[in-house]
């Protein structure tokens, strides 16, 4: 049949693009896949299988590429022919995805209960599936956003021994799990604990995928951000600028790693003085954060509590009180009480009213990186 000649190539085109990191490449055979698998008109179980781990490839893609209007379209088509063809493994990747999507646009509490659900159901099949490990990663990683670190901790080393009992685990998934021991470490701000664990997940993945790979690049400037909590900036410096290069030439201006690092190479320029190069870069961090999120998303709040304070040392204690309440407004009642950029916010601008009073209250030192 035509159309089955033409999907495998296209399928295994899809997954080199995406492997090698060229996701719009991988997008484009994934949506030509889909079209051949609906012109087909085969509605048999294996068909619908079929079509609905496309649609996740799809949602997936959609994702990472900031496009999650789109991605959330394809993922919840999947679920129904994945729910509809009986598959629970393929149900459970999509529900996984699913919540990637809505912690990604900002929506913990949908995530958090999407997954707990998915979570209940797998840990009730006769063997747990590998599945599990991606669904208790994706609530670890939601669990940290919202500031609850203990649980996020015990759900991370969860999936490791996961990881370590399975036969088919591979660099990735350790480098994964790795990476986002290193990023709970940094959010807590044991930049020692995290250094081990950024560095082994570099190592991990330029394994596997070689030091060119956007995700290798993504390795280094997570590692990048936690050498610059130690005071090592120039080499966190050089790291965000390879990074950098890496994530304009792959993504484009518009995407949220380009726009993550230019946050932590201003923290940089920050603290080096150069505020005009501080400035600049907050600025575009902050609007390219817009452009992919919106404006009132959680990950907006570290670059408008670093621009605060670059304004506050520009005499413009207005704009910077309005930054300082907009990053709070954004937070409050998404993340926990006590997590650190709500509670950095919070002093910072309870700092900036006492002086403004005359009070002299000193603020919390330094920017914030991501």
């Amino acid at each position: 049949m035509a159309v089955e000649q033409d999907l495998l190539p296209l399928l295994a085109e899809a997954v080199r693009h995406r492997t090698e990191g060229n996701h719009s490449a991988a997008l484009r055979c994934a949506v030509m896949t889909r079209a051949l698998l609906i012109a087909s008109g085969t509605a048999d179980a294996d068909t619908q299988a079929a079509l609905a781990g496309v649609l996740l490839m799809e949602g997936g893609l959609r994702r990472h590429l900031g496009d999650l209007a789109q991605a959330a379209a394809a993922l919840d088509a999947a679920l129904a022919l994945a729910e509809g063809s009986g598959h629970a493994r393929l149900t459970l990747a999509v529900q996984a995805e699913i919540a990637a999507v809505h912690r990604a646009g900002g929506d913990y509490g949908q995530a958090v209960s999407l997954l707990e659900t998915a979570i209940a159901r797998a840990e009730r099949l006769p063997a747990p599936p590998p599945e599990l490990a991606t669904l208790l990663n994706e609530l670890a990683v939601t669990c940290k956003y919202t500031g609850r670190f203990a649980q996020a901790e015990r759900l991370y080393h969860r999936v490791l021994l996961l990881l370590e009992q399975a036969e088919d685990a591979n660099d990735l998934d350790l480098a994964a799990v790795h990476h986002n021991l290193g990023g709970l470490a940094h959010a807590r701000g044991d930049f020692a604990a995290a250094e081990p664990y950024a560095r082994r997940s570099l190592a991990l993945t330029e394994r596997a995928l070689g030091a060119a790979h956007p995700a290798a690049a993504a390795d280094r400037a997570a590692l990048a951000a936690i050498l610059d909590g130690l005071g090592r900036h120039a080499e966190a410096e050089a790291l965000l600028l390879d990074a950098l290069e890496v994530f304009t030439r792959v993504y484009g201006e518009a995407h949220l790693d380009v726009a993550v690092t230019c946050n932590n190479l201003a923290a940089i320029a920050y603290r080096r003085g150069d505020r005009a190069r501080a400035e600049q870069l907050y600025r575009r961090a902050l609007a390219v954060k817009e452009q992919v999120l919106g404006g009132a998303h959680p990950e907006l709040a570290p670059t408008l509590n670093n621009l605060a304070l670059l304004r506050e040392d520009q005499g413009d204690p207005a704009e910077a009180a309005s930054l300082y309440r907009r990053a709070i407004t954004i937070l409050d009642g998404v993340v926990e009480p006590g997590h650190p950029v709500l509670a950095t916010c919070r002093a910072n601008h309870a700092a900036l009213l006492d002086r403004l009073r005359g009070r002299g209250r000193e603020r919390r030192p330094g920017p914030l990186t991501a």
